[in-house]
């Protein structure tokens, strides 16, 4: 029979019993959300243990081997339970880190070795070093006399349930009473068989020789049970205030660092760990883990105070905007610093490339209006380039008007012509561009002029200056041309090139023949077609290889039916020179390895210019001669000159009477003539029937107004 304080006992053991177990049974049920699992472990262990206790306690003293099992069975709750504890809160308050497989295992050393001390106590005294049994009220007391590993085994109980409780005190702290209600229901229901356990130990229990934590069980089943379904245990725990932190930093994409009071950063997250590197010369012994322990001032040399307005700084070859707030406690009180570095290197180079539009902008106007004034001035210019009558007349008409605006000083022209446009400074400090004044391949001189401006002569203000020398040069020819046909006497210089310096004389000594220009055509690209007659050879396709073959000459044919070659020179020769000059070309022809000419040209042009402009394109010459004579008749004039025909109009018409368009049979088509000159054939067709239409004119009105003609 059960004695009545026997059945008290029991009844209160059991009590505990079924409110762990059925709190586990809860916590089972919540088991996918925080804490749910451990705490579903440390109701199950304490049921054991209440369980276990109660048992013993029903088992009489004589029944040895049944009592040492059931008290090596509440040993499962006893060295179990303050593990499920610290595991708990560690999740329930979102420290993962003692959550790892790891620390759970290291945490699982000292209770698996006591289990194994305890289950084997009888061939020991670790544990358990005598045994007695008392019977008070009824109810048979065991008595253990301690081992130094049950000393061992309680000193580790103690530490992690004082963990655990650290823990949720940490907790409530941070979370600035958040959880307060339930908290307190935790620490009641864990404090409470702390405090029996300890007292129990220390000989103070209210039942003597009992062990008062299992009873207090049920203290722990009533204020968990508050915890649970008064105060949402597992609805709100406090983890999500821990976890909802580190996840938030964690998956910030802007690096984030926090520092104590002392300036040591304390916590970090991936992005600034990527974004951010301890210096080298940061001592090893100063360093944390990662950037943790690492002093602010050497991740962030230049950073703003917290309060100020956010400052930009230069990691390496990204660009950060710096803010800092200030940490502060529950009594608003700054323990810290936390910095956000914001990543704007994208956002500062989309700046820096608008900046550096604009600039292009605004360079691009100021040149724009730069260029508009240069053009407004070289339109006066070449509005004295069309008034001129005379070269001096014409470049000092060019250099006054140049010298008048605000762009240009010190303007000359020199004789001596420049190979190509050249930029260079002066002593003065100024630029000076120097640009060659040509017209056909032949040189008129330079024209020189100096600028203070920065950016003057840039390519778009070079093309304009070689364009007017272009030109000047096109109205010095014009003139030359004009003073030649108007003039009231001609100078004849008969000239004498060597084999050195004329295809024509090389192949003449190369054949043993007489080469004799009958006509000349100007072409594009300073080249020149000559119509020339081949005589005292018998082999004149083997003159027309020789011909072809020569670096000078672009293509060489045979007009048909007749003993005349047509030659397409590509690059500036004598005979070329003369008709760029504005000069007439007399009578030339080549034999013995001798190119003889004679150039017409006004007694005012200078002979010396034409000799010089000779011998710089084919290398040395001998003037022959210089004969002075009265221009051709009035009816001879007429007879060569048609008025109102075009340069290109005239030439169209010179080379189709050379190449013998107007013979019957007609020796070369207009194809072949158009292709010598290198133009179009409706355009040589085009020319040529206007310049017949105006000689045939010419030749109406003249024999109109003279009826004796």
């Amino acid at each position: 029979m059960v004695g009545l304080a026997a059945a008290f006992h029991v009844s209160l053991l059991g009590l505990s019993a079924l409110l762990t177990t059925w709190l586990a049974v809860v916590g089972w049920r919540n088991r996918g959300r925080p804490g749910a699992t451990p705490f579903t472990g440390m109701m199950a262990v304490a049921s054991v243990w209440s369980a276990g206790y109660a048992a013993g306690l029903l088992t009489p003293a004589e029944q040895f081997g049944l009592r040492l099992f059931f008290e090596q069975l509440q040993w499962f709750g006893i060295v179990l339970a303050p593990v499920f504890v610290l595991l708990f809160f560690a999740e329930y308050t979102g420290f993962e880190e003692l959550q790892r497989p790891a620390v759970v295992a290291g945490l699982c050393i000292v209770p698996a070795v006591t289990l194994v001390l305890v289950w084997t106590s009888q061939y020991h005294p670790l544990v358990w070093q005598d045994w007695s049994f008392n019977l008070v009220d009824g109810v048979t007391v065991a008595t253990q006399q301690q081992g130094p590993w049950y000393r061992i085994n309680l000193l580790y109980t103690y530490l992690l349930l004082g963990g655990g409780v650290a823990l949720l005190l940490y907790t409530i702290r941070r979370s600035e009473q958040s959880f307060s209600a339930a908290s307190a229901a935790l620490l009641v229901g864990i404090g409470t068989p702390t405090v029996a356990n300890l007292l129990s130990v220390l000989g103070y229990a209210i039942y003597e020789g009992h062990d008062m934590t299992p009873y207090a069980f049920s203290i722990t089943g009533l204020a968990f049970a508050i915890a649970v379904f008064e105060h949402d245990l597992f609805e709100r725990p406090p983890s999500i205030l821990q976890l909802g932190r580190t996840s938030a930093l964690g998956t910030l994409n802007d690096p984030v660092l926090i520092t104590d009071g002392e300036g040591t950063v304390v916590t970090d997250n991936r992005a600034a760990r990527d974004a951010l590197s301890v210096p080298s010369t940061w001592p090893d012994e100063e360093r944390g883990s990662g950037l943790i322990g690492v002093a602010i001032g050497a991740l962030l040399p230049e950073r703003p105070d917290p309060g100020d307005e956010p400052a930009l700084i230069a990691v390496d070859d990204r660009q950060f905007e710096v803010s800092a707030s200030p940490v502060e406690d529950g009594r608003g009180r700054s323990v810290g610093t936390a910095y956000l570095l914001h990543d704007v290197t994208e956002r500062e180079h989309r700046l820096a490339e608008l900046e550096r539009r604009q600039d292009e902008l605004e360079r691009q106007r100021t040149e724009l209006r730069e260029l508009d004034a240069i053009n407004q001035s070289i339109r006066s210019v070449l509005t004295s380039i069309v008034r001129a009558q005379s070269r001096p007349e014409l470049l000092d008409g060019v250099t006054n008007r140049l010298a008048t605006t605000s762009w240009y000083v010190h303007p000359t022209v020199d004789d001596e012509t420049v190979a190509e446009t050249t930029v260079e400074e002066t002593d003065a400090g100024r630029l000076r561009a120097r640009v060659p004044i040509d017209f056909a391949s032949v040189g008129y001189g330079t024209l020189a002029v100096e600028s203070e401006r920065e950016s003057a002569f840039d390519d778009h203000e070079l093309t304009i200056l070689e364009e007017l020398c272009a030109s000047v040069g096109m109205a010095l020819n014009a003139i030359e041309t004009r003073e030649t046909l108007l003039s009231d006497s001609l100078v004849a210089l008969t000239y004498r090139v060597p084999a050195e310096g004329s295809v024509l004389a090389r192949v003449s000594a190369v054949h043993d023949c007489t080469l004799t220009v009958e006509g000349t055509v100007p072409v594009e690209d300073s080249g020149l077609l000559c119509y020339v007659d081949v005589a005292d050879c018998d082999d004149i396709e083997a003159v027309i290889a020789t011909l072809s073959d020569a670096v000078e000459v672009e293509r060489a044919r045979r007009v048909p039916n007749r003993d005349t070659v047509e030659v397409r020179l590509g690059v500036p020769s004598a005979l070329g020179v003369v008709t760029a000059r504005g000069a007439r070309l007399g009578e030339a022809s080549a034999t013995d390895g001798q190119l003889t000419f004679v150039a017409e040209t006004a007694t005012g042009n200078a002979v010396r210019e034409l000799t010089e402009a000779l011998e710089e394109c084919v290398g040395p010459v001998s003037l022959r001669s210089k004969q002075e004579r009265p221009p051709a008749g009035e009816a001879e004039a007429r007879a060569a000159t048609v008025e109102g025909l075009t340069d290109r109009q005239r030439e169209a018409v010179l080379a189709a009477h050379n190449a013998g368009y107007f013979e019957w049979p007609r020796e070369s088509t207009a194809e072949e003539i158009a292709d010598a000159m290198d133009i179009a054939s409706s355009t040589f067709h085009s020319h040529l029937r206007k310049s017949l239409s105006k000689v045939v004119a010419a030749h109406v009105n003249r024999n109109g107004d003279d009826p004796d003609d």
